[in-house]
């Protein structure tokens, strides 16, 4: 029973990485738009994911613990719960590796929306930069001259 439990929790960890590679790929298009309400969301959404996940993980550890004492082991490993048992270890194992496989393809994705990121840094503060240059000359002291100000223009007269 335990290794059913150990089942079913890493299909819910399977499937919340899953959902998350979606949600990360998506995150994409907020980042193409500059879209800042959607990339603070998107940061919450991944927050409660990092919560969610740790959970889960806890719940398989225990489930795993539990199996490995009904089944007379002291350390689990895959390779030893497939001897004992066949099946669900067999299950266990393709869950495993889809984890593995789907936890990549999220490291892959985070590497590139922070590129993605990076590039969108230097855009706005070029755009920055550009509505408000510093200054290249220096003062009659020698120091660098102070950026102008640049004021609001109320359009109420």
């Amino acid at each position: 029973m335990d290794l059913e439990n150990a089942l079913e929790t890493a299909g819910r960890l399977r499937d919340a990485l899953a959902a998350e590679v979606d949600n990360a790929r998506g995150e994409r298009q907020l980042l193409r738009k500059l879209d800042t309400g959607g990339l603070f969301a998107r940061a919450a959404q991944r927050a409660a994911f990092l919560a969610e996940v740790a959970g889960i993980e806890r719940t398989l550890a225990v489930s795993l613990s539990r199996a490995a004492g009904t089944l007379g082991m002291t350390e689990v490993t895959l390779e030893r719960l497939r001897e004992l048992a066949p099946r669900q270890g067999q299950a266990l194992t393709q869950i495993m590796a889809d984890i593995r496989a789907l936890a990549g393809a999220l490291q892959e994705i985070d590497k590139l929306n922070l590129q993605l990121a990076g590039r969108a840094l230097t855009c706005v503060r070029g755009y920055v930069e550009a509505l408000r240059p510093r200054p290249r000359a220096y003062d009659r002291r020698g120091t660098r001259a102070e950026a102008p100000v640049l004021a609001m223009v109320s359009s109420k007269g």
